[in-house]
């Protein structure tokens, strides 16, 4: 069996770690961190405060063939999340591939389809050859703040979401403060709702307005609540969400230009796709407890921000919501260039076929490396990629990576940008099922095929056939998932 690097502990390295232990390889995992979980992990070292919840609910947000505790809230907490992973970790024994504390220093060719490590675990440097190396580490790695005009000059305090990762840090940081939260994405909102409470003013800006849509609709007039998740993300070919998904939007969400002008759609036609999880902002800006600002640009003084009508909002802090730009400081400079990493493309950081490969780079795969990375997406790339490690299937031809490089190309370059590089999670999750070989499809799943055609598109699917199916517990676990529309068409 050829020997692998993966690179983190994430939940895109562990489902890396297991695919390739199911393959019969043992990988070598390196985590210059203590504990698992990635950015899930301690506080600080990702997007989530200690009391935010998933955006997914735990049917969507979850491992092919390991279940949530049955007692988990429908949205796990974050500890709840670090616990899952854990747990996950045991059940499959992946412990025994970690090397924890240990900083991955170099990734550089060795020879055809080697590839040098370098590392650094308690003083002791060690380079080891592998046949393949899995990066696994995720794109949000560093803070990114834009050159905002003015910005140096402001007197106040300048936060970064990441550092918004407890309510004890915040009450510290806000209470009786006037707050800028600079951008109404999932973070921006979420912060802004926590804050709100104690802050002297909270204000959001945005650029472009967005829909905000909560973690529970009702997907049909009368209907009871259900996971959001659940209701858009299936295969039924009329879902709404398919055939006019702005009026769907408004129906889950409400109308934002209702609410407040700033938050207006110039007209539902064009309406941006932009989509927001948020259970109360809309309440929060219509009850006056947040103001939200449509502002074109942002520039500051040093007593506040100055807005692109022209007026201003004196501050006494700044939260940036700006997201996190790609850090691969491991990868050696020809590495770089292949991919055409790109560290402030918050979009499209590198150029890969299916995110996964490059032609030029053979034993190098990306496993969760792009904006948006769902578990059982994280779970699929992983399972492709231990397959063709362990020669159970064909890599991509040169011609079909090349290809897949120049379409991630054109989404690179497209404006105005989209939301997420891949926003078709079903058609995504689909497609490298079909590469894995385990796409729910024929006579062997004829029962389950209400469920699979109108029933949410979940995980477990891709465990009822192909390589290291497990069709008994697919079913259990497709069964007990609740299926909105499958419900509202009987």
């Amino acid at each position: 069996m050829p020997s692998v690097a993966v690179i983190g502990t994430g939940p895109s390295g562990l489902a890396a770690t297991k695919a390739l232990l199911e393959c019969g390889i043992e990988p070598v995992v390196y985590d210059s961190a203590a504990e698992i979980g990635g950015m899930w992990g301690a506080p600080g070292r990702g997007a989530w405060s200690s009391y935010a919840r998933t955006n997914l609910s735990k049917f969507s947000c979850v491992f092919s063939d390991f279940t949530w505790p049955q007692r988990t809230d429908v949205f796990p907490m974050r500890r709840s999340v670090i616990d899952y992973l854990k747990a996950y970790a045991a059940e499959f024994r992946l412990a025994r591939c970690f090397r924890m504390n240990t900083r991955v220093e170099t990734v550089a060719p060795a020879g055809p389809h080697r590839w040098r490590v370098t590392t650094l675990a308690n003083g002791r440097r060690e380079t080891r050859e592998f046949d393949w190396v899995v990066v696994a580490t995720g794109v949000f790695s560093r803070p990114f703040v834009p050159d905002f005009d003015g910005l140096p000059s402001f007197q106040g305090k300048i936060y970064h979401a990441a550092d918004c990762y407890s309510e004890e840090v915040n009450r510290a940081n806000f209470t009786d403060k006037r707050v800028l939260i600079v951008g109404a994405a999932f973070s921006g909102t979420e912060i802004a709702g926590q804050i709100s409470g104690f802050a002297k003013k909270t204000v959001v800006g945005l650029r472009n307005p967005m829909w905000f849509v909560p973690r529970w609709v009702k997907p049909w007039s009368g209907a009871p609540l259900f996971p959001a998740d659940l209701v858009f993300y299936t295969r039924q070919p009329d879902n709404p969400m398919n055939l006019r998904p702005r009026t769907y939007l408004k129906e889950m969400g409400g109308d934002p230009g209702l609410v407040c002008r700033d938050l207006a759609f110039d007209s539902l036609e064009t309406a941006p796709m932009t989509v927001v999880t948020s259970d109360d902002f809309l309440a929060l800006v219509g009850d006056g407890k947040v103001v939200a600002k449509r502002s074109r640009a942002f520039a500051f003084d040093d007593k506040g921000v100055l807005y692109s009508d022209g007026t201003r909002d004196d501050l006494d802090a700044v939260v940036m919501c700006t997201g996190y730009s790609s850090a691969l400081p491991f990868l050696s400079p020809e590495i770089l260039a292949a991919v055409e990493f790109d560290p402030r493309d918050q979009l499209q950081p590198v150029l890969l076929h299916h995110q996964v490969f490059h032609p030029d780079l053979p034993g190098l795969a990306f496993v969760g490396y792009y904006r948006g990375p769902y578990f059982p997406v994280m779970e699929l790339q992983s399972r492709w990629v231990a397959r063709i490690a362990a020669g159970e299937t064909a890599p991509p031809s040169l011609a079909e990576m090349r290809a897949g490089v120049e379409i991630e190309r054109v989404i690179r370059n497209r404006r105005p940008r989209p939301q997420f590089p891949h926003g078709d999670y079903v058609r995504l999750a689909d497609g490298f099922a079909r590469e894995v070989g385990v796409f729910p499809e024929g006579a062997d799943v004829a029962d389950m095929a209400a469920r699979l055609t109108e029933g949410p598109m979940v995980a477990a699917n891709f465990r009822l056939v192909g390589p290291n199916a497990k069709p008994q517990l697919a079913r259990a676990i497709m069964l007990s998932t609740p299926a909105p529309l499958l419900e509202g068409n009987r």
